[in-house]
C-alpha cells in the first residue's frame, strides 16, 4: 500500500507502507540488509537498523561507597559524562541517581533497586549536568562506569 504525503515543500511525495502484526498501518523504512539471493528485507522489530556510536570513548570507573548517608555526592569527580554512564546498586538499600540536580529520595531522581539493580543511559546520551547520587546509609556500595 502507499501513502501519499506532503513533504515541506508541500510536494505530494509517496510513502510505502505495509501492516504490522496488529493490523496498523506503519511505514517501510529503507532496507538495512539483504538475504543470500540479494532480496531486501525492510527494517522492523526482527530486523532492526544498524546504529553505530561513533562518538563512543572508553568507560572510566567511579565505583565507590556514599560518603555521608543523608547526603547527596557527585560521581566521576563531578565531570559531565560524554557519552552515558550507569550505576549499579550493590548494597541492600536502596539509591537514588540523578543527572539534572541533586539527587534524593524521591522527586526528579531515579530509584536504583537494591542487591544489583542497575540504571544505564543510552549509548550517545549525554546528561543534563554531573551525575549526583544519594543513598541514606553511610557505606551503602555502587558501581559506576562513564563513557
Amino acid at each position: 500500500m502507499t501513502l501519499l504525503v506532503k513533504d515541506a515543500n508541500t510536494v505530494v511525495q509517496s510513502l510505502a507502507t505495509a501492516s504490522d502484526g496488529n493490523g496498523n498501518l506503519v511505514p517501510m523504512h529503507a532496507p538495512a540488509t539483504t538475504t543470500a539471493q540479494g532480496v531486501s528485507t525492510p527494517v522492523g522489530v526482527q530486523n532492526p537498523l544498524p546504529v553505530i556510536n561513533v562518538a563512543g570513548v572508553p568507560a572510566s570507573d567511579g565505583s565507590g561507597t556514599v560518603a555521608t548517608g543523608g547526603s547527596a555526592q557527585t560521581l566521576f569527580g563531578g565531570l559531565v559524562p560524554v557519552n552515558g554512564f550507569l550505576v549499579q546498586n550493590n548494597s541492600n538499600a536502596a539509591l537514588w541517581v540523578s543527572d539534572i540536580g541533586t539527587a534524593a529520595a524521591g522527586g526528579a531522581s531515579l530509584q536504583i533497586a537494591a542487591s544489583g539493580g542497575i540504571f544505564m543511559t543510552p549509548s550517545g546520551y549525554k546528561p543534563g549536568g554531573a551525575v549526583s547520587l544519594y543513598g541514606g546509609s553511610t557505606g551503602q556500595a555502587f558501581a559506576a562506569r562513564r563513557w
